[in-house]
């Protein structure tokens, strides 16, 4: 498929899924790009903008932006525009890249897949594409289990996760201390590629220690209400059970700030109007939709930079 046909129907899948949230009463935000905390998380890093006036960043994603309209009183909102991070580029990342991020009130998460699987099929059927319905639905933990042949919630210990996973015949290249290193090496090396060929697949329940700004299952304080939708081998989605608790939030920021600071990483300044915001919140699901993956497995394209008007 020639660049022009593939912005076409890009074009088309993008209008799908405009209309598919306007027609269900979401407002539709324009984010801003420039702001004074891109996000906290110790893995992401912003592009610094040069300015005479305060320091200020190319947002990652306007989670926090909407957030504190959540906390002004707006409902069901969404986001659809770009967003930055700096990071080298491969065959499903972009430096810049559009994202799709929408907050649905009083939805928990079995209701937000639900929600997102709709979203999904409308932007294919606008491509003429059929998908098998419904998406499967696993925990993270059950997938380990089936792929990996490892349980990490009962391995409390990088090593002792390393150990179990080498023993089941998973490539563990990392020595790392860090028990979140080695259960993301065991994820890339042993589960994300289990998913390639099978339908999209909603992954749910993930590990405390990766929340974010997910609330913790009260049933099961070592897991986050947050699921992730792959599609294709790779991530299309990340969704959280909002957190609204700002002094938890802001234990977990003071956490990722320490982080960045000991990874050698910028640390970004804590958006203190997004703490405030918090409480204000009513109980509400949000989600990350990464619409240049999406069209790309939508298209069967090879690479992200196959259906962006401008490659990085």
């Amino acid at each position: 498929m020639n660049r022009g046909e593939a912005l076409r129907r890009r074009a088309r899948v993008l209008r799908a899924l405009r209309r598919h949230l306007d027609d269900r009463g979401f407002v539709e935000i324009e984010a801003p790009l420039a702001v004074a905390s891109p996000g906290l998380e110790p893995h992401l890093d912003a592009f610094e903008l040069r300015s005479r006036g305060p320091r200020r960043y190319l947002h990652t994603s306007p989670e926090y932006a909407l957030k504190r309209l959540l906390g002004d009183g707006l409902r069901d909102i969404y986001s659809l525009g770009p967003c930055f991070r700096d990071e080298p580029p491969s065959r499903t990342h972009s430096p810049e890249f559009t994202m799709l991020e929408w907050y649905a009130d009083g939805l928990d998460l079995p209701g937000l897949m639900a929600q997102t699987e709709d979203l999904v099929c409308a932007a294919a059927a606008a491509v003429d594409v059929a998908l098998p319905r419904p998406f499967a639905r696993q925990t993270v933990r059950a997938a380990f289990v089936e792929h990996a042949g490892v349980d990490p919630w009962a391995l409390d210990t990088a090593d002792a996760l390393r150990a179990a996973a080498r023993a089941a015949g998973v490539r563990v290249p990392t020595d790392s201390p860090a028990w979140d290193d080695v259960f993301f090496t065991v994820f890339l090396d042993a589960v994300e590629p289990q998913l390639a060929e099978g339908p999209p697949t909603f992954l749910w329940g993930w590990p405390a220690s990766q929340a974010a700004l997910a609330r913790l299952d009260p049933a099961d304080p070592t897991t986050a209400l947050r699921f992730e939708l792959y599609a294709g081998g790779f991530e299309l989605a990340n969704a959280f059970d909002e957190l609204t608790d700002p002094v938890e939030q802001r234990a977990r920021f003071e956490a990722d700030q320490a982080l960045r600071a000991e990874l050698g990483g910028a640390v970004y300044p804590i958006d203190e109007a997004l703490l405030a915001a918090l409480p204000r919140i009513p109980p509400t699901a949000g989600i990350a939709l990464g619409v240049d993956r999406l069209v790309m497995w939508l298209l069967g394209a090879d690479d992200i930079a196959d259906v962006r008007a401008q490659p990085w």
